[in-house]
Parts: C-alpha cells; sequence; structure tokens
C-alpha cells in the first residue's frame, strides 16, 4: 500500500496494522526492516519536507478556525531546526535496542476471541488463589 496520498485515518491505519507485523518480526528482519525505512526517508527527504510545508500551509488554516490546537500544528512541522534529525534518530535507535524477546500479547495474537478469553480467566484464577 502507497501512503503517498493517503487519507491521514488510512495511514494512521496501516502504520498501526504494520506495527503489529513489525513487533512479530525476527530481531534481524525487525532492524533490516527499519534500515529500509531510514533510507528511504533519507532518500525522499526533499519531497516529504515539501510535502509537510503543504500539509503546514492547511494546518494553520484549521487552526486559525479552531479546528485544529497550534501545539499539534507546531509537532507536525518537521522543517524544525533538529526535528527531521531527531525522527531519522529515533528509527536507528529503535533498530539498535536489543531485542527484549517476543512481546506477550503477540505471543496469543493467533488464539480465537473465546480462547484468549479462557486463557485470561485461567490466569486470573491462578493469580487469584496465590495472593
Amino acid at each position: 500500500m502507497s501512503l503517498t496520498n493517503a487519507q491521514p485515518a488510512d495511514a494512521a491505519k496501516a502504520a498501526k496494522s504494520a506495527s503489529h507485523i513489525l513487533a512479530t518480526l525476527p530481531t534481524a528482519a525487525r532492524n533490516h526492516a527499519l534500515t529500509v525505512i531510514y533510507a528511504a526517508l533519507c532518500a525522499s527527504k526533499e519531497e516529504i519536507l515539501a510535502a509537510n510545508a503543504r500539509d503546514l500551509t492547511l494546518a494553520k488554516k484549521a487552526a486559525e478556525y479552531g479546528e485544529l490546537s497550534l501545539s499539534i500544528v507546531s509537532r507536525l512541522d518537521l522543517g524544525k531546526k533538529g526535528k527531521w534529525e531527531d525522527m531519522l534518530k529515533g528509527i536507528l535507535d529503535v533498530r539498535d535496542l536489543e531485542d527484549p524477546g517476543t512481546p506477550p500479547i503477540y505471543q496469543y495474537s493467533h488464539l480465537t476471541d473465546s480462547e484468549a478469553i479462557k486463557l485470561a480467566k485461567s490466569h486470573y484464577e491462578q493469580s487469584s488463589m496465590m495472593g
């Protein structure tokens, strides 16, 4: 899916979905994906910053009409000194984190709703007996 012309809600849904997939990848695959994301952002910097400038113009108009807060507008500005670099550094920082293992929520992502409920009840009953 290309997000170049996607609506913000669609882009957010796609990002959330991708984050779930990324969280379950083996470390090497996750790190490779983050490196590719970093490289793609670097290669598209001018295009992204130009699109961000257009978005900021619209966001400022929305703020004038009370549809968006000025603090949100400020956070959207990738052209602010250091903002672009900090964003890219954040990607590399996440890539370089030690892998904590599979998060508990993803260990059970294959379960149906009823299986997940049974498991949760079982864990609750066990913890109730212990304390």
